[in-house]
This record gives C-alpha cells, sequence and structure tokens, in this order.
C-alpha cells in the first residue's frame, strides 16, 4: 500500500513540474493577474524590461527550463523563475516556485522570488506572507549569493531583496514604518555587500517611508547623510533614476526639469522605467508637500506605461487608489 502511495505521489508530482516547466512555452500575450483597477496584464514581448536581447534571454529561459525539468533543485526552480519574471511572467513564476516548495517547503529563497512575483501581480499580502517566513527562515543564517545560469545577471544577495521587497509590498498597503524597517533592513545589507547601487535604492524607499508615515525629522537626517555621487555609482549596471529621485528630495534638481523618459539602454531602465521612475519621484515631491492636485498628473504619468512590473507603476496604482478612491487616472 505505502508503494501505491509513493507511485500516486510521483505522478502528482511529474503532473505539477510538467505543469509549471510548461511556462515558458505560454504564447507572448498570455493572462498574468489585474492591476489595482482591474484591468487585466498580460505578457507584452519577450523581454519588457530590457535585461539583455531577446534572444538571448529566450534562449537562457529554454536552457531553465531543460536544467529544471531535468534536476527541479532550489537553485534550477529560482533561476528558472527568475527568468521567467524578465520575460514578464510572473504568474508563471509563482507556478513554478509554488511547484518547488512543495518538495522544499524551507527553502527561503524559493519564497523570496515568489514574494518578488507575487508583488508584481499586485498580490501584497501573499508577498508580505512569504517574505516575512523567508526572513525567519534566513535569520542567523549567513548571507547567501544568487547561484546564476549562463545568461548576464547580478549575483544579487539574497536577505537584501527578501528585505527589499518586504519594504515594497508594506509600502503598497500604505503601512509605512514596516515598509521603512524593512528598507532600512535592505540598506543595511547593501552597505557591506552591495555598494551605493544597493544603498541608494534602499534608501530612497526609506526616506519616502519616514516622510510619507510623518517621521520627518529621522527623514531629514536620512537624507542628510547621503553622500554618494555619481562617480561612485559609475558601474551601477541599472539607471540612476533613484539617485536622481534623492537629488530632488535634497531640493538639489528643480522639478520642473526633472521628467525623462530616456532610455539608458540599462536593464530595467527603458523608457518606461525612467518614464515611470521620474514621474513617481515627481509625484511623491508634491504629495509630502500635501499637495496632491500637482501630483496627480505625475502618478498618472507613472502608470502610463506598457511595461506594468516596474515598481514605480505598482506603487503609484496604490498611491492613486489611496489618494482618488475609485476615481479613474
Amino acid at each position: 500500500m505505502s508503494g501505491f502511495r509513493f507511485a500516486l505521489a510521483g505522478v502528482a508530482a511529474a503532473a505539477m513540474l510538467a505543469g509549471a516547466s510548461a511556462a515558458s512555452a505560454q504564447p507572448a500575450d498570455s493572462y498574468q493577474g489585474k492591476d489595482l483597477f482591474g484591468q487585466a496584464l498580460y505578457a507584452k514581448g519577450r523581454n519588457p524590461v530590457n535585461v539583455g536581447s531577446g534572444d538571448d534571454l529566450q534562449k537562457a529561459a529554454d536552457d531553465a527550463k531543460a536544467a529544471y525539468q531535468a534536476d527541479m533543485t532550489v537553485d534550477s526552480a529560482t533561476w528558472y523563475a527568475r527568468l521567467l519574471g524578465y520575460q514578464g511572467l510572473p504568474k508563471d513564476a509563482i507556478d513554478v516556485l509554488t511547484v518547488a516548495l512543495k518538495k522544499y517547503p524551507d527553502a527561503p529563497k524559493l519564497l523570496r522570488h515568489r514574494a518578488h512575483r507575487y508583488f508584481s501581480i499586485r498580490e501584497f499580502d501573499k508577498s508580505i506572507e512569504d517574505g516575512l517566513r523567508a526572513a525567519k527562515l534566513y535569520e542567523n543564517k549567513p548571507l547567501e549569493r544568487e547561484k546564476l545560469g549562463p545568461f548576464p545577471a547580478s549575483p544579487d544577495v539574497v536577505q537584501f531583496y527578501t528585505y527589499y521587497h518586504l519594504g515594497q509590498a508594506y509600502f503598497a498597503k500604505h503601512d509605512f514604518d514596516n515598509a521603512a524597517k524593512w528598507f532600512r533592513r535592505a540598506g543595511e545589507i547593501g552597505e557591506g555587500t552591495g555598494g551605493p547601487p544597493d544603498v541608494t535604492a534602499s534608501l530612497y524607499w526609506e526616506y519616502l517611508s519616514l516622510a510619507r508615515g510623518t517621521h520627518y525629522a529621522e527623514a531629514k537626517e536620512l537624507l542628510k547623510n547621503y553622500d554618494i555621487d555619481l562617480y561612485d555609482l559609475r558601474d551601477n549596471p541599472e539607471g540612476n533614476n533613484y539617485f536622481d529621485g534623492i537629488q530632488l528630495f535634497k531640493k538639489l534638481r528643480d522639478p520642473l526639469d526633472f521628467y525623462s523618459e530616456r532610455d539608458t539602454g540599462k536593464a530595467f531602465s527603458n523608457s518606461d522605467g525612467i518614464k515611470s521612475s521620474t514621474s513617481y519621484s515627481l509625484a511623491q515631491y508634491y504629495i509630502l508637500r500635501a499637495e496632491y492636485d500637482k501630483a496627480k498628473p505625475h502618478l498618472r504619468k507613472a502608470m502610463e506605461i506598457s511595461t506594468w512590473s516596474f515598481f514605480a507603476r505598482i506603487q503609484a496604482e496604490a498611491d492613486w487608489v489611496l489618494l482618488f478612491g475609485n476615481e479613474k487616472p
């Protein structure tokens, strides 16, 4: 009888694996979820966030799928899911990670990646649940870097993004105290392992969390102590939009000349990414001054992009709902 149960379990696992591994075969316009206004989100193109070339990304995803099918490990699952995320397929990535978590239920790296993809499809509570569990499992453990496949990507410290995405999910729910806590924790990791780009990104969001939570003295002190310059960021593989936003908040940039939609050619920093990010920073500039009518067009512009997984667009949706309720953007 136990052998029969084992055989059934094997069949079920194989079926789940087959379903999840079919993810990269999904059509390019496959349904992924809904935005905060109830509009359907579909995958658009093979490389919506400008990570490498489309052909190289597709080949890497196909190779990762084959490796995942041949031997489903924590690393093969997270790498495959990461590439699916780059392709604008977060729902498919969630399916892959969910199958892997049945085999490795206490693998914090799987939870960290699923938390990110839940955030992408606006399921903030699920993102927080996975993120908190991953953070708990990582307590008192050595820092861990991602294991990469043969495709250009950053060997991120997993704990940094565990905390960073927790901050994002709490911020989207306007729980600014918890958001500040986790962005601060991410910044502490970034200070030791990621350098100026990670410190800059986490500080941008920690500042907004503190200021939006009306902890003005702490927020002001955070900006005062930020002394990174563009030379420090010369090797940043992404655009410097968070650095630019910090300069705006420090009143070192004129808001009238701040907006940009220039494609930097860097990962996550195509025209959509820069347009949404600069618009969102401008919206925050006015929100912090309680000038909501001035913030409104910038929130709208931050959402007027086709790449719906960018953090600025997601947070702009959340802020619009908070400030303007059921009014359509």
